[in-house]
């Protein structure tokens, strides 16, 4: 199954504006994931500065929506080069007050990004439990995007009040 990608249009179904695109390298990359094979625009790609904590090679990664996942709750967070590591990522609710708006405030203020064109997601793990299957999310390190620029970080909140393993209910 061959399925199309836009991050621009990925992360707007998800809430997530994304303004700037390279129209110079619009070159499409075929990944074969975990999910099918899934065509990227190059030219829409996040790039990771500093890389993914204990991933600092992979710098460039492309979202998409996950098939099958007919809410569109989740994307997949894909790296173009190497096409080996993937996350499953979901938006940020900041109605859900869960991370205090300081503190976004000041990872935003570290990262030089504006407010309007932050967009926040988070890490999704698969759990098994003695009940069943269950889905956590990493509250302590989010993954901010500047979505005016393409750039991503993953942020480690310095301390302990967010959980790494949020329980979605």
């Amino acid at each position: 199954m061959m399925m199309q990608s836009s991050v621009a249009l990925k992360i707007e179904e998800a809430g997530i504006p994304m303004t700037a695109v390279d129209p110079v390298s619009m070159e499409k990359v075929t990944i074969d994931t975990r999910f099918g094979t899934i065509e990227f625009d190059r030219g829409q790609a996040i790039t990771f500065p500093k890389g993914i904590p204990g991933f600092g090679t992979y710098r460039e990664f492309c979202l998409s929506r996950i098939p099958d996942d007919e809410e569109g709750v989740f994307l997949l967070l894909q790296s173009l080069e190497p096409t080996d590591l993937s996350f499953i990522v979901t938006a940020y609710d900041p109605a859900s007050n869960v991370l205090q708006a300081e503190d976004l405030e000041a990872a935003r203020h570290h990262l030089g990004m504006n407010e309007s064109d932050a967009a926040i997601m988070l890490v999704a793990s698969v759990h098994q439990g003695p009940d069943g299957t269950f889905l956590t999310v990493n509250m302590q390190a989010p993954i901010l995007l500047d979505t005016a620029n393409r750039l991503g970080w993953q942020y480690i909140f310095q301390n302990e009040k967010y959980e790494i393993r949020h329980r979605l209910d």
